[in-house]
């Protein structure tokens, strides 16, 4: 299974049975099987039938739908997997008088634990280990030094989207369908996709090194971003599900 990416003007979207069929002016016709595809990330202007939203929903294929700027404007979210034990245990830990200071504590400790794996891989030695704020100054200040801080924050926004995507994807399979569904200020795909998005910031740093030196300046193109983001989904998916499974080991431990 595979992410899907539409973009382009004239983008039509239809359902051809088992798949979906994907048209553009001056270009051939292309079907995408539904069962090979994990998600869809379609940029805003792309002309979907409801009958292929519904198709998406009904495969538990979830739909991110970006603006030009990268931000997500919505999405469409799959029936939930039949693995629903997370679910409750989240709804559980919510009836919880102090939930909100304990699921502050876990965020803060799983941000701690992303921080120090950033700090490991930039090789440098400090005094003190930096909080989170000092160390985005650095990573930007590090961008801002080669000229590049517009396209150190656009790739930021691109990348944090689609991140979002495959945390969302991971929460549904695990039976939580949205963001927010009954469970009122919890926001898991915020804040997961937060703390795994630490993983991005080096990265995208050394990318913009590595076009520096090859003199391509400027804001890459959103197919360059996604080329990016998808030569590190093995690694942030793998990242996800141990995410995932230390919320859940952390929900029994609780009981």
């Amino acid at each position: 299974m595979r992410p899907l990416y539409l973009q382009g003007p004239g983008t039509v979207v239809r359902r051809d049975g088992p798949a979906l069929r994907v048209a553009r002016s001056g270009a051939a016709e292309r079907w995408f099987p539904l069962r090979r595809i994990s998600q869809v990330v379609s940029a805003a202007h792309i002309d979907w039938s409801i009958e292929a939203l519904l198709a998406c929903a009904e495969s538990r294929i979830t739909v991110s739908f970006i603006d030009e700027e990268g931000t997500v404007l919505a999405r469409l979210i799959g029936k939930p997997g039949n693995r629903c034990e997370l679910r409750q245990r989240l709804l559980d830990f919510l009836l919880r008088p102090d939930w909100r200071e304990q699921y502050e504590q876990w965020t803060t400790a799983m941000e701690r634990m992303a921080l120090r794996s950033v700090i490991r891989r930039t090789g440098l030695a400090f005094d003190q280990p930096p909080e989170a704020k000092a160390l985005r100054q650095l990573f930007q200040d590090g961008a801002r030094g080669m000229g590049q801080l517009p396209a150190y924050e656009r790739i930021g926004r691109e990348v944090f989207g689609l991140l979002t995507g495959v945390v969302t994807k991971h929460l549904a399979d695990a039976g939580i369908t949205t963001e927010t569904e009954l469970m009122g200020e919890l926001n898991p795909v915020t804040t997961l996709s937060s703390i795994l998005f630490w993983d991005f910031q080096l990265a995208r740093l050394a990318w913009l090194e590595d076009r520096l030196r090859e003199n391509q300046l400027g804001i890459p193109e959103r197919l360059e971003i996604v080329s990016f983001f998808e030569a590190r989904r093995k690694r942030t998916v793998h990242l996800t599900r141990g995410l995932l499974n230390r919320l859940h080991r952390w929900l029994i431990e609780l009981e």
